[in-house]
């Protein structure tokens, strides 16, 4: 089987598609699949080395991009597209029509009905011109939730869930002395809902700064939204409790997520974050909205609480974790043995590619 992987990513931007499509590629490599990566990324190439090949499709001629490759991945048995709004992807597969390759869309949350919500008058537009006919001429969409796939149904009868996967880190026994709440990811105030958060720290100040809670935001900025935050801190006057910091990769990250309690994620909506599978795979429990689509089965595994998407009701969780404080390592543990048992990318890519062969 040969299987191309269509994907809008570049190595040195943090995304959750940086992180998730080249591991679920390597996924399938390691199950004996001949796997590719054509990437699609305007600002410039993904350059982390990968045990498979990976192209850039500005080394090839846009209109038979596919054909042009090497082989044997001019003529595959699959190609999985990873989003939806991207001009290039709708002429990629007009090409595999053509050609006549199945392909997949995998949305990563683009068809969900908030992020339909999201710039809605360009979606209702490039909708009707091209992507519902790119959609339509799908042979499958890949969800990763349950949720997103059930708002998928509306675009297409065909769908699957498979999650995203994670690797297991070492377990690791560390003494925390602080509290410290913390969220990794892309600073994007509205998706993520940091402006939730902020105001829920405003409301819960009183309680946070009597148990010594540190909020610790890391992440790039998105169009000016450090500054905004900054702002709101301001406002709310809780300087004190709330701290922006740059983002961290690698070791650096490991280290923020050891020395992190408790784990916030505050999202309107999402697809599947990596950024909460990798805290719960650290031992790390979570607070979470039903925006990031993975609240209730968290809760239902004991490894962290589900808040409503409020101020008021995020607040009230805050206090809540603060109250429960001792109940955080027995929670920690119930999330690692989550994705222990669920999400291990081994796991993941052997679900995934069932679904492909009975895609094609």
């Amino acid at each position: 089987m040969i299987i191309l992987h269509i994907a809008p990513i570049i190595h040195n931007k943090i995304s959750g598609l940086t992180f998730c499509i080249p591991a679920l590629v390597n996924a399938l490599h390691r199950q004996g699949i001949v796997t590719a990566m054509l990437t699609t990324e305007s600002l410039g190439r993904y350059e982390t080395p990968q045990p498979y090949p990976v192209f850039y499709l500005q080394d090839f001629p846009l209109y038979q991009a596919i054909s042009a490759l090497p082989p044997p991945f001019n003529q595959p048995n699959l190609i999985v597209f990873h989003g939806v709004y991207f001009f290039t992807h709708a002429l990629l597969a007009a090409q595999a029509r053509v050609l006549g390759i199945p392909y997949i869309i995998t949305p990563h949350s683009s068809l969900t009905q908030r992020a339909q919500q999201v710039k809605p008058r360009k979606k209702i537009i490039g909708n009707w011109l091209i992507f519902k006919r790119v959609i339509k001429n799908a042979a499958a969409i890949h969800c990763l939730t349950e949720n997103e796939g059930i708002d998928a149904q509306k675009w297409h009868k065909s769908v699957f869930v498979v999650g995203n996967g994670v690797e297991l880190p070492p377990e690791k026994t560390v003494i925390k002395n602080n509290l410290n709440f913390g969220f990794l990811g892309r600073l994007d105030i509205y998706q993520k809902g940091l402006d939730l958060l902020l105001e829920a720290a405003a409301i819960s100040k009183e309680q946070l700064s009597q148990a010594q809670v540190k909020i610790n935001l890391y992440g790039p900025d998105k169009s000016g939204s450090k500054e905004t935050l900054k702002k709101l801190i301001n406002k709310y006057q809780i300087e004190d409790l709330v701290l922006i910091k740059e983002p961290v990769w690698g070791a650096e990250k490991e280290q923020v997520l050891q020395e992190t309690n408790l784990f916030l994620h505050t999202s309107r909506f999402e697809g599947q974050p990596m950024a909460i599978l990798e805290a719960l795979a650290d031992s790390l429990p979570c607070l979470l909205t039903p925006g990031t689509n993975v609240a209730e089965e968290v809760v239902n595994a004991g490894a962290g609480w589900a808040v409503g998407e409020t101020p008021q009701a995020i607040a009230a969780g805050l206090c809540q974790v603060i109250a429960k404080k001792n109940q955080l390592t027995a929670k920690g543990k119930a999330a690692r043995k989550l994705v222990e048992s669920k999400y291990t990318w081994e796991k993941i890519g052997v679900q995934t590619l069932r679904e492909y062969m009975q895609v094609i």
